[in-house]
């Protein structure tokens, strides 16, 4: 059934009060909350708020203990891995979901580890060879006594990618809630225990390092422990081969791949030309920016993309139209996100300042214009995931390679024609607004134009 008929349906009323203002609201509310869609929404969004939660807790101990230099240099490395992650298995785990045979989505999981593992052992040889001379010529020597952590890290956040892809194929979101909420604590203490015993940015690097190894691991065990019976039938057709599973998802690697990996490297620019121009600190004011403004779209909006994705790829293989969900889905993170990203527009600094420490102040002015590009990431969250669904990808690999260029035509006029930290931050949030909302727009036009077929229809 799709989404708005689940959504608009309304109850009887047994007193006879179904005709009522009250009795259709009463129905509303009723036939919403046993939606299951609805029902995995609020789960996924109520394990990603404790996981949330947890990581807020912790910022003002953690900030206070390293300070600014400390979080530029963690900020530098983490940009890094950022733009890595996705060359380690080539987006073939964005693929997981769509498969109708369980089979065949196990050999995707063999096939993506399979190459992280060969592309990360390469990272970690060009890295031994080369990596001193790289960080040097970009300007990054304070990340050099990390390098050999990023071929770990890249591995790792290709396999936590995989099992995340794998649990939302499974629709179980309740494991991959309480897992969150348990990996926020338990990783945040790690780093805050190590800033208590020796607060230099080995610590910080190494700790936050280790986040994506320990969640992959949590979530691996926590599938182990919680195996029905369904996770054991087995399939009467022999699975896909590897290589032929290669081929028929062959799209992400030759379009998703380049346009996550643009996307990730335009997204990461900031903190790494912050880094090298205006040093660490500028940085580290960036880095906490970002990390605290991400909150809300990890929380409200990856939690619904997370679910919608397998709704709207089904809608998808059963020719049910998904404009009006698309739109829906987005009208409503613009209600959501309107309020927490006002507010740090418009309190930047002295929330900044308050919650973080003194030092952080110059952070606030950098969270009041990052806010805006924050929130317009929050509300494409459901266009977004509809990409591969509508196969978009050859079309938005154009699109992201546009969408770079713009962003670095806004970075190298901050940093090196106006030579302003607060300035780059302007420009780069300007390109970012301008950049998801030609999005939005552009994947309701693709949306629209997907026509579901007469008889599917009805």
């Amino acid at each position: 059934m799709p989404l708005e008929n689940e959504l608009l349906m309304t109850g009887v009323d047994p007193t006879g009060g179904a005709g009522k203002p009250h009795g259709k609201l009463r129905g509303f509310l009723h036939q919403s909350m046993r939606s299951k869609l609805l029902r995995n929404i609020i789960t996924v969004v109520s394990g990603t708020a404790g996981a949330q939660a947890m990581t807020m807790a912790f910022m003002p101990v953690i900030t206070r203990l390293y300070g600014p230099e400390a979080y530029g240099i963690l900020g530098a490395f983490m940009s890094l891995t950022l733009m890595i992650i996705p060359i380690a298995a080539l987006t073939y785990p964005v693929a997981i979901v769509l498969p109708k045979r369980d089979a065949d989505a196990r050999g995707l999981v063999k096939l993506s580890l399979m190459i992280a593992v060969v592309l990360a052992s390469l990272m970690a040889l060009v890295l031994g060879l080369f990596g001193t001379p790289i960080v040097h010529l970009m300007g990054l020597e304070e990340i050099s006594p990390y390098l050999m952590l990023l071929p770990v890290v890249m591995f790792f956040g290709a396999a936590l990618e995989v099992v995340q892809q794998w649990l939302i194929r499974q629709q179980r979101f309740s494991l991959t809630a309480s897992i969150a909420i348990a990996h926020s604590l338990l990783h945040n203490s790690i780093r805050t225990l190590g800033g208590f015993l020796m607060a230099i940015p080995a610590v910080l690097v190494i700790t936050t390092a280790l986040g994506p190894a320990l969640q992959a691991v949590m979530l691996t065990i926590g599938i182990r422990r919680t195996r029905d019976r369904a996770d054991a039938v087995v399939d009467l057709e022999p699975p896909m081969s590897s290589g032929e599973l290669a081929r028929r998802y062959s799209d992400f690697p030759l379009f998703r791949f380049p346009q996550m990996l643009i996307n990730t490297v335009s997204q990461n620019l900031p903190t790494l030309v912050l880094a090298s121009v205006f040093g660490p600190a500028a940085a580290g004011f960036f880095t906490v920016c970002k990390q605290a403004l991400s909150m809300p779209t990890n929380l409200i909006g990856k939690s619904v993309a997370d679910v919608y994705y397998p709704r709207i790829s089904q809608a998808i293989q059963r020719h049910e139209p998904i404009t009006a969900m698309l739109a829906k889905a987005t009208a409503g993170l613009a209600l959501v996100g309107l309020l927490p990203f006002g507010f740090v527009f418009l309190a930047g600094p002295w929330l900044f300042a308050l919650v973080f420490g003194e030092q952080w102040h110059t952070a606030g002015e950098f969270a009041r214009w990052l806010a805006l590009s924050e929130y317009v990431v929050l509300i494409t969250r459901p266009c977004t995931v509809a990409i591969p669904a509508l196969q978009l990808q050859g079309r938005f690999l154009v699109f992201e390679m546009l969408s770079t260029a713009l962003r670095l035509g806004a970075l190298f006029f901050g940093a090196w024609v106006m030579k302003d930290a607060l300035i780059t931050v302007m420009a780069f949030a300007g390109a970012s607004v301008l950049i998801y909302v030609a999005l939005i727009v552009s994947v309701l036009i693709a949306a629209n134009n997907h026509r579901p077929s007469s008889t599917a229809a009805h």
